[in-house]
């Protein structure tokens, strides 16, 4: 059943920012919006534009926030959502709001309420993603395997992209050496990563990643008598040096260029100020074997382990508050600036505040007072004022 609303909104006199308090009615016909001195029809398209052009935090529940959402022009608007939904887990997670522990929420369900829940917001998110689109759903190791193919169903398992896994990290707990287990420590979550559309292609995914140089060894034992020449006055009877002969000279050449006019820096020095793209082979000192030059790295291509960074931070006090790091990998490398990003479990709001950041347009949803109360905060101290962002209630 559709869901009927009574909107009542207080803009500004400079509609820079709104916030607008939305209650379920749900009997009775469709009320008329108003607002004094503007017609229904005229609010309903300033609250579309506006929604459209700005960020927006829903303090309501999530399906009435996407039905809202579909209802106001966001059918295939929506370019990546990041959601970590409640993961089956059986646990109570509270946070400490005006001197109270409040439930900030509960992760209690049966398996088939679950999954209901679940259906009924994947199916909606999916038409509120972009062709071009993407969606992220974090996850462990409860209820992952039920949602995967849950989605392949919602979303065609010809777009799904990767399994990702995230290295959990672990909070300081001197009872671990105490406790005896019934199963090993749970290290990593999962990010089930699907497409709108299998044709989409995405930039090949970077990360930073400094590596020293280093000189390796140029012969290598795979035999190939025509990569073997002489250099350095020797000249191996079994294996191969690692180039063809023309490009070992080149950058032998280069490297005696560097030892007798710019030996005053370093090589790495050198091969910057030179455009990064000469090669160097020497002698290695005390034998007759030659080596090659391998330079730094800055950055390396992520793959589905992500190891290096972590899942959960724990600076607001929220239970299940998620590392930024981790969101700013994701809208980093799938959304661009000007994108609109979602998280429909907003939570403590990390993937807001990295949106922000990352200068993104964003929509979050919480129906927690505790989330909404720890997202406004902390989307101030990165700041974000209200003016940049409309609070809509349900």
């Amino acid at each position: 059943m559709v869901s009927r609303f009574n909107i009542k909104a207080d803009l500004d006199n400079n509609r820079d920012s709104s916030t607008v308090s939305i209650k379920e009615n749900r009997s009775g016909p469709m009320p008329r919006m108003s607002h004094p001195g503007i017609r229904s029809n005229k609010l309903s398209k300033q609250l579309s534009t506006n929604l459209l052009m700005k960020s927006t935090l829903f303090h309501s529940d999530n399906l009435a926030c996407m039905n809202y959402l579909l209802r106001h022009g966001f059918e295939n608007k929506i370019n990546l959502v990041y959601i970590d939904p409640p993961f089956l887990s059986g646990e109570h997670y509270f946070h400490r709001v005006e001197n109270d522990n409040n439930p900030a929420f509960e992760d209690v369900w049966k398996i088939n309420k679950y999954l209901e829940m679940m259906h009924q917001r994947l199916s909606e998110i999916r038409k509120l993603i972009s062709p071009d689109g993407s969606i992220f759903i974090h996850l462990d190791w409860h209820a992952a395997h039920y949602v995967k193919v849950m989605s392949d169903q919602i979303f065609g398992s010809e777009n799904f992209r990767n399994e990702i896994v995230v290295k959990r990290g672990r909070r300081k707990n001197l009872q671990y050496q105490f406790n005896s287990i019934d199963r090993m420590h749970a290290a990593y979550d999962t990010l089930l990563w699907y497409s709108k559309s299998a044709n989409t292609k995405f930039a090949l995914p970077i990360t930073e990643n400094r590596s020293e140089s280093k000189w390796m060894g140029f012969w290598s034992n795979v035999d190939r008598p025509t990569m073997r020449y002489e250099i350095f006055g020797f000249k191996p009877t079994r294996g191969q040096w690692k180039w063809a002969k023309e490009r070992a000279i080149n950058a032998i050449d280069n490297y005696r260029l560097y030892e007798e006019k710019f030996s005053e820096i370093t090589l790495e020095e050198y091969w910057q100020a030179t455009g990064k793209k000469l090669e160097f082979v020497r002698k290695r000192p005390g034998v007759k074997y030659a080596e090659y030059w391998i330079p730094p790295k800055t950055h390396r291509i992520i793959d589905n382990v992500w190891l290096d960074i972590e899942a959960y931070n724990y600076s607001t006090g929220y239970g299940t508050e998620k590392h930024a790091q981790l969101l700013e990998r994701i809208i980093g490398q799938f959304s661009k600036p000007g994108d609109l990003v979602a998280d429909f479990f907003c939570g403590s709001g990390t993937t807001l505040q990295v949106a922000s950041k990352l200068r993104r347009r964003w929509i979050g949803c919480d129906s927690s007072p505790a989330a909404i109360s720890v997202v406004k905060r902390r989307l101030k101290e990165g700041g974000s004022t209200s003016s940049q962002y409309t609070l809509l209630e349900m």
